[in-house]
């Protein structure tokens, strides 16, 4: 009776909870394990329908991800005996001795070591993540990038790690009542926080160079304080833009959806990304996606997005003009809607499945 044991703490969580929320539903059908343990924080789960498998056996705990509280319960048996341990983000136990497959979605932490703001932090997180590398029997990634990135910076072998591109949520739609800014004003997307790798000081800087030549403002959908990782640089560069420059804060799927509907073009400048999950939203919706050259966004985007190498404000500024391009835009359109026919979570499913049914045995 082969046993499974799935952790779900972050199924609320904002990546990894969209991708466990869309995954977990499409994969269980395809798993041979008679057991399925799932740890999961109190009243996390809701009511999602998935619940009614009879497999199922749920676990709550409080132990949150990174605590040495989950450490320390996993030693005493949170995890149960299972015959195989998924662990979806990198925070994998560092004593689990039997069969295990962790999910890792970047390794922004080894690469980027700013994006934590202490030497603590940085320092347990790569011993997370090299741990979780090293003990895992298989490694599952969301992009050919993050699993060159293992390889590279991890010595990882490649043969033991299996990409499994990740889709869009269920129901987002086609269409929607586009966003119109209060005074009228077209405005440029950008969709995430203000942490180094979304390298938004970028975009300001090449925005203020072409302000001038456009109409646009920038609107910036995500959080904004309190990350501790130059968020105080951000606004007081924004400020000096006046009203070219407005901070939506963090925003509902719903406004999202009107943001993407009724913007001139999404803006990516990411300098790293494990994915890239903004650009499928925004071609599901017709938006035009101008994007970095860096990371896993190329490898997301193909030939449906306009490139600009994100470290060069020239660069993206050229980018930004071509909005006022309409038949450029509306090939990027086109091309998106091509696109998007390489992404699903039913796709997912089945590449993420054989890797956890083999090791079940």
């Amino acid at each position: 009776m082969p046993r499974l044991t799935i952790d779900l703490r972050t199924y609320r969580n904002s990546g990894i909870g969209r991708y466990l929320q869309n995954l977990v539903p499409q994969l269980l059908p395809l798993l041979t394990a008679d057991s399925i343990r799932v740890v999961t924080r109190p009243g996390l789960l809701g009511e999602a329908a998935w619940l009614s498998d009879t497999r199922l056996q749920i676990v709550e705990t409080t132990a949150a991800v990174y605590s040495p509280q989950e450490q320390l319960l996993g030693l005493r048996g949170l995890w149960g005996s299972p015959d195989l341990l998924w662990i979806p983000h990198y925070n994998a136990p560092l004593y689990h001795r039997g069969r295990m497959v962790v999910t890792i979605h970047d390794i922004a932490p080894i690469a980027l070591p700013a994006l934590l703001d202490s030497e603590l932090k940085r320092r347990y997180a790569r011993l997370l993540i090299e741990r979780a590398a090293a003990q895992a029997s298989a490694l599952l990634t969301v992009s050919e990038f993050t699993a060159g990135e293992l390889v590279a910076k991890l010595g990882v072998e490649r043969c033991k790690i299996t990409v499994t591109h990740p889709g869009l949520d269920a129901g987002w739609p086609t269409q929607a009542e586009p966003h119109r800014e209060a005074d009228g004003c077209p405005y440029l997307l950008f969709v995430g926080n203000v942490k180094p790798n979304k390298n938004l000081t970028r975009l300001l800087e090449a925005f203020a160079q072409v302000a001038g030549r456009l109409p646009h403002r920038i609107v910036i959908a995500g959080r904004v304080h309190g990350l501790g990782t130059g968020d105080a640089a951000v606004l007081r560069q924004a400020a000096n833009m006046g009203d070219r420059v407005r901070f939506a804060g963090e925003v509902s799927d719903a406004e999202l959806i009107q943001l993407y509907a009724g913007a001139a073009a999404l803006v990516l400048p990411s300098v790293y990304e494990g994915f890239g999950l903004p650009l499928l939203e925004a071609m599901q919706l017709d938006c035009p996606v101008l994007v970095s050259n860096a990371g896993s966004l190329p490898e997301v985007a193909g030939d449906a997005a306009l490139y600009f190498d994100p470290h060069d404000a020239s660069s993206l500024a050229q980018s930004l003009l071509a909005v006022l391009d309409a038949r450029r835009m509306n090939a990027l359109r086109s091309a998106g809607r091509r696109r998007l026919e390489q992404f699903s979570y039913a796709r997912c499913a089945a590449d993420t499945a054989p890797v956890l049914n083999h090791l079940l045995g």
